[in-house]
């Protein structure tokens, strides 16, 4: 797999969770998304944001570390978000345990 960074858009439901539950939701919200992919020490990231607001309201980055195609831990938010997880999928990677 070689190094990526690459950007697109998606429409979905965001959530905010602490451990004392769910403190916001929105539907149909337009998100700009970045993934990147490093091939030299298998490590990769991601950010996304809101359109509406710029990211004043949702935003979140993280981290994501590999063992060759596998995706074996992430950081950064509570779960890893469908739609990063069906783009890494699309590219190749094996993301089943982390969904």
């Amino acid at each position: 797999m070689e190094s990526f960074n690459e950007n697109f858009k998606v429409v979905d439901g965001l959530i905010r969770q602490t451990s004392y539950g769910v403190v916001d939701k929105e539907k149909d919200v337009v998100i700009s998304v970045s993934v990147g992919y490093r091939a030299e020490d298998d490590y990769g990231w991601f950010e996304f944001y809101d359109e509406k607001s710029g990211g004043d309201k949702w935003y979140a980055e993280g981290g994501l570390w590999f063992n060759g195609l596998e995706l074996v831990d992430y950081d950064g938010v509570f779960e890893l978000s469908s739609f990063i997880a069906d783009f890494l999928h699309k590219k190749g990677f094996d993301v089943e345990d982390m969904r």
